[in-house]
């Protein structure tokens, strides 16, 4: 009777231990880069017809070279200029969830603060510019969020920008070059 109270014990242990290691053992089998967050180091093309663009002028970049390290983003810009040529802008941000500053145009500051989703995939950058129009403060708010294709290849960036003349949405798609 004694050795079936052992024996009793130890089989619970062994169904509930059983299911616990099991589960353990699986995590660690599971690729690093499951729980890693996206890296958007690269140089990118802007891909016109994946693009879903709003009306008005084309301001987004047309090429871009980004550079992701440890809590700091870097991008250097390639953007249609007014005058019809190209304009190159090198942006650096934070991925701490701290405020940013670049310079934006006719200027302007661009306060971003950047966060990660929940699973690391996405990048979200929350911009605030003021525009000085003749005497009056003009407030634009963009939110862009990037995102990378499984295989690395295409660059997405979700784009809302809200101002006092209306709100506009786009879909950016880059190709890694």
């Amino acid at each position: 009777m004694n050795s079936r109270k052992t024996f009793s014990s130890g089989k619970r242990f062994i169904n509930i231990s059983l299911p616990v290691l099991f589960a353990f053992v699986s995590l660690s089998l599971v690729p690093g880069s499951l729980f890693a967050q996206s890296n958007f180091s690269g140089s990118w093309a802007f891909n016109e017809s994946k693009s879903i663009l709003g009306e008005g002028p084309m301001m987004s970049a047309t090429s871009m070279t980004v550079d992701q390290q440890e809590g700091l983003i870097s991008m250097d810009l390639v953007r249609p200029s007014f005058d019809g040529g190209d304009m190159k802008v090198s942006e650096k941000y934070t991925l701490d969830g701290k405020e940013s500053v670049n310079p934006g145009m006719m200027d302007s500051s661009i306060k971003t603060i950047t966060t990660w989703s929940d699973d690391k995939k996405e990048l979200k950058f929350a911009k605030t510019i003021l525009f000085d129009m003749n005497g009056d403060t003009l407030e634009l708010k963009i939110t862009d969020v990037w995102s990378m294709s499984d295989d690395g290849k295409t660059l997405t960036v979700k784009s809302a920008m809200i101002s006092q003349m209306g709100e506009t949405n786009l879909v950016l798609v880059y190709d890694k070059k």
